[in-house]
């Protein structure tokens, strides 16, 4: 953004040309991601990476309307991110961490997405869909990024983002884990992350996330967990966790239910 600002000051055709340059780059590199061979790296990487990659070019697509919506400066921004995370999604995919077990059995998670979002939409409702507007905003783009990586058979970042959004779901729950359940998940989640450690299957997805919760709960300078912290946590080891460990089984049959169907066209504030 700092970059180009000065060359595009307020024009809309100088935008459009620099975008259009971003957009030849970044799609060659979407394409070129999509044939990576995962075969040696583990799946957390592999995860990592693809959930990246997956944010690039909608953030590019973004970009085009900002620019059209408010000044071509805003679009910069989300043009600057989409190379960002390309970027990113290129240098974890280069990173050295093999694979040293067997293979993660990954599927299309479109069940539990679709279970998922019912949920969803059955707890959107006053006040919690007030009081809580933000979280479940950060939850529905996750489940839509979510089944978005599916959609396109990168379904280790389509379990990243999945089990991210069940950590969104879980946290419309403001209850804190008291005193006593604080020591109770401390062993929890020592015991889960050497279980993950010595696990003949590559459950490195799960393991970023236990490892993040260790964070949480062990900070370098010895600071408390915050309340939203010991919630996470506890998130993490009681739905995180089972939900991993389901979605590595094979999918439930989906029953297909009997409805009318309906058109809808949906307009789009660009901040939302």
């Amino acid at each position: 953004m700092e970059a180009e600002a000065d060359a595009i000051k307020d024009s809309l055709p100088a935008f459009e040309s620099e975008w259009n340059k971003a957009s030849v780059q970044l799609t060659a590199l979407d394409k070129s991601a999509r044939g990576r061979d995962w075969s040696h790296s583990t799946a957390a990487i592999r995860a990592i990476s693809e959930a990246a990659q997956g944010r690039a070019i909608p953030l590019l697509e973004g970009a085009r309307g900002f620019a059209t919506a408010t000044k071509p400066k805003d679009g910069l921004f989300y043009m600057g991110q989409a190379q960002g995370e390309t970027a990113f999604a290129e240098f974890v995919s280069r990173l050295n961490a093999p694979r040293k077990v067997a293979p993660a059995p990954l599927r299309s998670l479109l069940p539990e997405l679709e279970a998922l979002q019912e949920k969803t939409n059955a707890a959107f409702q006053p006040p919690r869909s007030i009081d809580m507007h933000p979280r479940f905003i950060a939850l529905n783009s996750t489940i839509k990024a979510a089944r978005e990586l599916d959609s396109s058979r990168a379904y280790a970042g389509a379990l990243y983002q999945y089990l991210e959004a069940v950590r969104h779901f879980g946290m419309l729950d403001p209850a804190v884990p008291d005193a006593a359940k604080q020591a109770s998940l401390r062993n929890a989640l020592t015991e889960e992350l050497k279980k993950v450690s010595a696990a003949k299957r590559d459950d490195s997805i799960a393991q970023v996330f236990l490892e993040r919760a260790a964070g949480w709960l062990n900070k370098p300078d010895g600071a408390a967990p915050s309340p939203d912290e010991w919630r996470a946590t506890q998130i993490v080891l009681q739905q995180v966790l089972p939900a991993y460990y389901a979605a590595l089984k094979p999918a439930a049959p989906r029953q297909e239910r009997a409805s009318r169907t309906a058109t809808l066209t949906l307009v789009r504030w660009p901040y939302t």
